[in-house]
């Protein structure tokens, strides 16, 4: 019988020019499921610690998920993994799309890439045919959906794409790797290892099945779920049907779940409804052309669109929230046209638009505190809130390095050294290198534990590190299941006790942590998990393997998971303990006016951090796994890279 994984993953040295298969064993599947688990486990193994940040031996992972290509649904992510040219820790990028399924389908669980080409080439396999091509016809000349276009046009279309564009071949450090014409696995900067390694593309094709262990069951779950979600859809799930993340912006900047001005706005004052409304999933649906459904998907969050009368808009993904927020809500601009714009350029060149979006964000502030002068920004003049023709303008220049954006292209890190580092009067809103989502840790409701999982996370500065619902499977199903369902009312508004004790906070934040680490190895989409009705992963995954685990044992999966994320940091010799968010996005001071005034969160972030360490098993002051925790988790080779002993496996 099947297992739900093809036991093999492909080494690509791009220095040689070699392929090398590797047969992988049924127990690191079992220590760590797929996805970025199994990435964690063989680049942490193979990967020399210190290396430079562009060094050819950095690893390069492109990862399905346990579950993809089974009787599952929402089993359609597929992520990077390496060490993050942004940040220097673990790094690692999730995405949706088309291009998960390819990889299975060509008899792979991953591929890993190391070296460097001599010369911009792409990876083709067709079946058992594996081969570097030549790029140079494609590198610098074609962006991302140029390049995905044109492999298909000489391959055939059945074939499936993931490429960079200008962002990852300029060694942007907020670029991303693109699949699908727009989807983005965009965090951490892997589109820069990408490019130094001078790969252009991955243009896969395959007939390889995957067998499970129990399709039938797989399926019946699978199919009780979409019964569910007709029944039982949420508020979150029906804005999402109709309109995508792009349907919370308007809710998002009411409740202060958006931050605007740098984080110094308030939305009801600086972006109040009237404005929001103008640049929200409904008024973005009359440009709708078609649902996109990612692979596996049977929602259709995501939308095609038309904007009539720009060439470059004919057909392009429907921007989602993170764009909307950080392009349009954050900069006080109402002008929806101008963030379709920015959402295609930034697509095309293969650059994350959280971080684009965040670093313009300082920038604007630090012009308005006088740090950056006119002198500076030549041609783009005055950048002042609102003007929206700057910021389409600003964010070409960040493409193509060129101008003030040449200054911007690597993010805030680099941009504050760049332009005088002497003043601190604006604000880098980031985490150890990587900025900050467009989701506020001061929120009264939520905002602690979002936080908490910006600084903790080994790949800091993510909204997505946690799964805060994880709550309604270990408690009782059916006395919280319809309190949940009630209390979502959009993404990561959940309610959260002021008043609940450190240690209750470490421990739930633990659950929600690595469970996160589950939903990442499994390949499944974490919007799956908000749209009402429970998800049943922990059936589809045994009944895909053949396991018999309890959401326990997944829970501690995940936690070996974190761990070894986490150690990578620690073996990177990076102080994990100072990875702090700006004062101001703890809300210190506290703002005066709006939802977030005189927030409590202030006074807790460092104690609830310590709790989350220890309920990991971490020391509370280093961060550093015990032991016996390493023990516990059976993980001899980490407890060797931390503290030099070997231990009998």
């Amino acid at each position: 019988m099947g297992k739900g994984y093809t036991g093999k993953i492909l080494w690509v040295d791009l220095t040689k020019g070699i392929f090398k298969d590797e047969y992988v064993d049924d127990k690191i599947y079992e220590d760590f499921l797929g996805g970025y688990g199994l990435a964690a486990k063989i680049i942490f193994d193979r990967q020399a610690p210190g290396l430079s940040q562009f060094d050819p031996g950095n690893i390069l992972a492109m990862m399905s998920g346990l579950l993809t290509n089974g009787r599952a649904i929402f089993n359609g992510r597929w992520m990077l993994a390496g060490k993050s040219p942004l940040t220097g820790t673990w790094g690692d990028s999730n995405c949706g799309g088309d291009f998960a399924p390819a990889i299975k389908d060509t008899g792979y669980d991953g591929i890993f890439f190391t070296g460097m080409s001599k010369k911009p080439v792409y990876l083709y396999i067709d079946g058992e045919i594996k081969k570097l091509k030549d790029a140079s016809e494609m590198w610098k000349k074609m962006d991302a959906v140029e390049t995905e276009t044109y492999l298909k046009k000489i391959h055939g279309e059945d074939f499936r794409v993931a490429c960079i564009g200008l962002g990852g071949e300029n060694r942007s450090l907020i670029s991303g790797v693109v699949n699908a014409k727009g989807r983005l696995a965009a965090r951490s900067g892997l589109g820069a290892l990408m490019g130094s390694k001078n790969l252009k593309a991955v243009c896969l094709k395959g007939d390889e099945e995957v067998d499970v262990y129990d399709e039938d069951e797989v399926w019946a779950s699978s199919t009780q779920l979409l019964k569910d979600l007709i029944n039982n859809l949420s508020d979150f799930g029906k804005t999402m049907k109709n309109c995508g993340t792009a349907g919370t912006l308007t809710d998002s900047a009411e409740s202060g779940d958006s931050p605007l001005k740098n984080w110094l706005g308030i939305g009801q004052n600086d972006f109040p409804t009237n404005m929001a409304d103008k640049i929200n999933g409904f008024s973005i649906t009359k440009y709708e052309k078609s649902k996109y459904h990612c692979y596996g998907c049977p929602f259709g969050c995501g939308g095609i669109c038309h904007v009539p009368g720009q060439e470059l808009l004919k057909e392009t993904h429907r921007p989602e929230y993170e764009t909307l927020c950080g392009f349009g809500t954050q900069l006080l601009n109402d002008d929806l046209e101008s963030i379709f714009l920015v959402n295609e350029m930034l697509n095309r060149a293969g650059i994350d638009t959280i971080s684009c979006a965040t670093t313009i964000n300082w920038a604007f502030e630090a012009f308005e505190k006088g740090i950056i002068t006119p002198e500076q920004t030549g041609k783009l003049g005055e950048l002042r809130w609102g003007r929206s023709h700057v910021v389409v303008e600003l964010v070409k220049q960040i493409i193509n390095a060129e101008g003030f954006g040449k200054y911007l292209k690597d993010g805030l890190q680099v941009a504050e050294q760049n332009l005088n580092p002497a003043h601190s009067g604006a604000v880098a809103m980031h985490v150890h290198g990587q900025e900050l989502p467009m989701h506020d840790s001061r929120m009264k409701d939520g905002g602690l534990d979002l936080g908490i999982g910006y600084e903790v996370e080994p790949t800091p500065g993510r909204h997505t590190s946690t799964f805060p619902g994880i709550d309604v499977y270990i408690e009782d199903e059916n006395k919280e299941l319809n309190k949940w369902r009630k209390k979502l009312k959009f993404q990561r508004h959940y309610k959260v006790d002021d008043g609940a004790d450190p240690q209750s906070v470490g421990i739930r934040l633990k659950n929600s942590s690595c469970a996160e680490d589950v939903i990442n190895g499994l390949g499944l989409c974490n919007f799956g998990f908000y749209l009402g009705p429970k998800v049943p992963f922990v059936e589809w995954a045994n009944a895909t393997t053949g396991w018999n685990n309890t959401l326990e044992d997944y829970l501690k999966i995940g936690q070996r998971i974190k761990t070894v994320r986490h150690a990578f940091n620690l073996r990177e010799k990076l102080n994990v303990v100072e990875f702090k968010m700006p004062e101001r996005a703890r809300g210190n001071p506290p703002m005066k006016q709006g939802p977030h005034a005189y927030s409590p969160n202030v006074l807790s972030w460092d104690d609830m951090k310590q709790e989350y360490y220890e309920a990991m098993g971490w020391d509370r002051e280093t961060a550093v796994p015990l032991k016996n925790t390493l023990e516990d988790l059976d993980l001899p080779e980490v407890k060797e890279a931390l503290y030099g002993v070997k231990i009998p496996c």
